[in-house]
Order: structure tokens, then C-alpha cells, then sequence
């Protein structure tokens, strides 16, 4: 898997991720590589020349109770169908997670509908108030404040994630 900064995608990158990303998410469809935002680095899992995983990571600050967090997020992980359940979203997640171990990243974070995925590999479900600003298709349509229950973290240090206040400081993945 090859983890790359937004800036150096290519072209024909772009595509098969927009591709394989709506594929996966058959009612968020979208005209880019992205939903929302762009991403500030994209997780890349290769078979030969055809992309069968990905998943966008965002690296930002968070504010919870007050306090500013490093977060690194998860977006839009996804696998091509035909190479489910063979591991491969467990492996990117696994290779992230090593990835940000030795960053400066305070938690992994990600939204999930279904978050088995997730709790086999370290996460945490945890219900939380928070805000952030709702986008779409480019425009903002102010802040949302909402109590979230799909909502699932991974700490990286001795911190820990209480059922408190989130300040996404942006938008929600």
C-alpha cells in the first residue's frame, strides 16, 4: 500500500479512485475523487495496475472540551468487491495505524454505518456531542450540532476520548 499526498496523485489515480470510491457508496456518488473535501493524503492498495483499496486520510486539529487533538482521519475506506473479505481493509488499516504511530496523531478517527471492520481492528465506538460545518458540492450550509453515535476512534498515546464535546474544526468526514 502506498500512502501519498494529495498533491502527487495522478490523473489516471484520481480516476480509478473515483471509480472504486463510488462503486462503494452507491448513494453518495460524486464527479470527483473526493466527497466533501480533498483529502491531504490518500491510502493506495494496488493489485498489478488496478486499485482494489483505498481510503482518504485527513490530518487536522480537533477541539475536545476545550482542549486541541491531533487527529488523523479515515474516509471513505473502501475495497473492490472482488477482493472482499480477504483481508484487505484489515491490512490498510493495520499499515495506517503503523503509519501514524510515529506521528504526531493523538487518535485515528473515522464515521462508520457498520463498524465491525473497525472494532475487530482496535476501535472504539464512542457517542459523542459535536460540531462541524456541513458541505456539500462545494458549498457550506453552516455549523451542525449533533449527538453522534457512528462515530469510532483508535488512540495513539495515553489520551483517552470522552463522551464530550467534539469541535470538528471543519468539515465532518
Amino acid at each position: 500500500m502506498k500512502i501519498k499526498p494529495e498533491l502527487e496523485l495522478t490523473q489516471e489515480e484520481h480516476q480509478a479512485i473515483m471509480t472504486l470510491r463510488n462503486a462503494a457508496f452507491p448513494d453518495h456518488q460524486s464527479a470527483h475523487s473526493y466527497y466533501k473535501q480533498l483529502p491531504h493524503y490518500r491510502a493506495l492498495k494496488f493489485q498489478g495496475n488496478k486499485l482494489i483499496g483505498y481510503m482518504g486520510l485527513d490530518y487536522r486539529v480537533m477541539n475536545l472540551n476545550g482542549e486541541p487533538i491531533k487527529v488523523l482521519g479515515i474516509i471513505d475506506l473502501c475495497v473492490d468487491t472482488d477482493f472482499q473479505g480477504k483481508g484487505v481493509a484489515s491490512a490498510m488499516l493495520t499499515i495506517v495505524t503503523e503509519y501514524a504511530k510515529d506521528k504526531d496523531v493523538d487518535f485515528i478517527a473515522l464515521m462508520a454505518d457498520d463498524p465491525s471492520l473497525y472494532l475487530k481492528n482496535g476501535f472504539q465506538g464512542l457517542e459523542v456531542g459535536a460540531s462541524w460545518l456541513r458541505i456539500h458540492e462545494h458549498k457550506n450550509y453552516g455549523i451542525a450540532e449533533e449527538r453522534l453515535n457512528d462515530f469510532y476512534v483508535k488512540p495513539l498515546r495515553d489520551q483517552t476520548m470522552i463522551k464530550s464535546g467534539l469541535d470538528w474544526l471543519g468539515y465532518m468526514y
